[in-house]
């Protein structure tokens, strides 16, 4: 198997590439950013649990928070448009109106992919409201269904893919 390193490692090269962030917050002044709760695609077969919806929640918080401390980002309240959200989940077009009804300049969609509670992949995009282009996108392996691997990997992808280069934190 000696080619299977190299096709791995260029596969997770590939996915890590990403469009580089084409965004810019004015000085001291982040973008309104409509954050939709991040998005469970579970193919596992497993049944969905409690813990789970505590899960997305948390993380989707913590995905608010961390995009605040940025500077580059400024969350908007969703809360008024809730009963709309609730049946768009996947029509990311259809989210895109919402984020401009509420006054948002980006979206930021989240997605977690479950194939089994070990392997589960993080999808995080940033698209501008009045076109619907992405200006920011990653994608991170998490392994491990439980709060410490959502969380990292979703902190690892604002870090590492979301913000822009020149502002990430030195290794």
């Amino acid at each position: 198997m000696p080619r299977l390193n190299p096709l791995l490692i260029a596969l997770m090269t590939a996915t890590g590439l990403v469009t580089s962030p084409a965004f810019a917050a004015p000085a001291g002044k982040p973008l309104p950013a409509a954050v939709f709760e991040i998005e469970l695609v579970d193919t596992s077969g497993e049944a969905s649990s409690q813990a789970q919806k505590e899960r997305i929640e948390a993380t989707t918080a913590a995905l608010r928070e961390k995009l605040t401390e940025t500077g580059y980002f400024q969350p908007v309240d969703l809360a008024p448009a809730s009963g709309k959200i609730a049946g768009l989940k996947s029509c990311e077009q259809c989210l895109l109106g919402v984020a401009k009804d509420m006054g948002a300049e980006v979206a930021v969609l989240g997605k977690v992919n479950k194939i089994s509670t070990l392997i589960l992949s993080m999808d995080i995009t940033v698209r501008d409201v009045s076109d619907g282009k992405v200006t920011a996108r990653g994608t991170a392996d998490i392994r491990g269904d439980n709060d410490r691997s959502w969380l990292r990997g979703m902190e690892w992808l604002v870090q590492h893919r979301i913000i822009p280069q020149e502002n990430r934190a030195p290794r």
